[in-house]
């Protein structure tokens, strides 16, 4: 029997599960072996899926917190530490549905466990989640190092009743935060794409390897998360800041020589009035997938008109028809994916956007439903004016 692995979804659930799926896909292995436990735990199983593909399959997913083996008897995996010389380090969350669980419960178990390990003469330290919260974070797990020094063991809560789990891998929390807030270019004005929802919309591609052509750069947040994904990595926009800002991100990134190999290109490129030459370029190049958000308008801290809201979706829908026009019939690309963002407005009258049929026509195929039938994939914050909407396309 394969083992079994869990991961475990971020704040935004629908996005994380559809993620998987499609690294999964990448990895050829096919989504139908993920299964929902909880609305924010998903399960894996299969023969060739082990921990090595565990491991690299994780690294690239922007929307899961954590992943780990499900055990199979929890009292012959704590017996794995009972010989151990040196101060084991432990923790314990309840992951899944946690509702009826708290904090008195995880402090019984835990110092259970301690007593237990003390019986056999081992020394051990218990991390408790902090304040009132029921799993530990990536903070306190890197702090106390303790996925090396020891173990977290998860009480996985789904609907059909619990299972344990250790934890093998932890989202780089400290990576996504340096490539955000350390960057030597961030455009406050239009606001930046965060580099979680930039990663998760790259795997969307279902992509491992390629050229991935991002039509309106900005400051650079998708080919800075491309890049360090291990694709090649086009890079436009119509204003030349944004042309100068991804660039030197990217020189940025590759101070450490975490991209050495890594073919990039920036270049100036309005959609709308394309260039002649630049599109032969891009018509001789094997693009593997377009991932992209459009300029959407400074952010909004006010409750927009029908009126402005209109505005600015027509000027989305100006740069999608000129985008999906070039490629279609100009740069006449096949079998591409494209994951892009399409806005919503939050007005008096409610929620305004463009429908995605009025950018793309019917010559590409919606893929949303392959993952999440009759559910939308959406990105926004609590009291968000704007909300992005994310589809999934191949042209067929």
């Amino acid at each position: 029997m394969p083992n079994q692995y869990f991961f475990e979804a971020g704040s935004f659930p629908d996005l994380s599960y559809t993620e998987l799926c499609c690294v999964l896909q990448s990895f050829n292995f096919s989504k139908e072996i993920v299964e929902k436990f909880s609305e924010n735990i998903f399960l894996v199983a299969d023969e060739n899926f082990t921990d090595d593909v565990l491991k690299n399959v994780f690294k690239r997913l922007g929307g899961c917190v954590r992943a780990g083996v499900v055990l199979q008897d929890l009292d012959s995996f704590l017996g794995e530490f009972e010989s151990k010389k040196d101060k084991v380090v432990f923790g314990i969350s309840i992951i899944g549905e946690v509702k009826g669980y708290n904090t008195v419960f995880l402090k019984k178990l835990g110092n259970e466990i301690k007593k237990g390990l003390q019986e056999c003469g081992v020394n051990s330290r218990f991390v408790l989640p902090m304040r009132k919260n029921l799993s530990l974070n990536a903070a306190q797990l890197i702090k106390n190092n303790v996925l090396y020094k020891g173990f977290e063991l998860n009480i996985i809560v789904g609907n059909s009743g619990e299972i344990y789990g250790r934890t093998k891998y932890i989202q780089d929390l400290g990576g996504f935060v340096r490539r955000d807030m350390d960057r030597p270019n961030a455009d406050t004005f239009v606001g930046t794409l965060p580099p979680k929802l930039a990663r998760m919309m790259i795997n969307f591609t279902a992509l491992r390897s390629g050229i991935i052509w991002d039509p309106f750069c900005g400051s650079g947040t998708i080919p800075m998360e491309a890049v360090t994904m291990g694709f090649d990595v086009l890079a436009s926009d119509s204003d030349d800041l944004a042309v100068v800002s991804t660039d030197e991100n990217i020189r940025w990134l590759n101070e450490d020589g975490s991209i050495d190999g890594i073919l990039y290109e920036t270049f100036k490129f309005d959609v709308t009035r394309p260039d002649g030459e630049v599109v032969k370029k891009l018509k001789n190049t094997d693009i593997s997938g377009i991932v992209c958000e459009p300029f959407m308008g400074p952010p909004q801290k006010k409750i927009v008109s029908e009126e402005k809201a209109k505005e600015l979706l027509n000027g989305v829908g100006k740069l999608y028809r000129s985008l999906f026009d070039l490629v279609d019939n100009r740069l006449e690309k096949r079998g591409i994916h494209a994951v892009i963002i399409v806005p919503s407005y939050k007005t008096f009258s409610g929620w305004k956007t463009i429908g995605i049929r009025d950018i793309v026509g019917n010559r590409w195929m919606l893929k949303n439903s392959d993952y999440l039938p009759n559910r939308e994939l959406k990105w926004y914050r609590q009291d968000s004016i704007i909300m992005r909407n994310i589809f999934i396309l191949e042209r067929s």
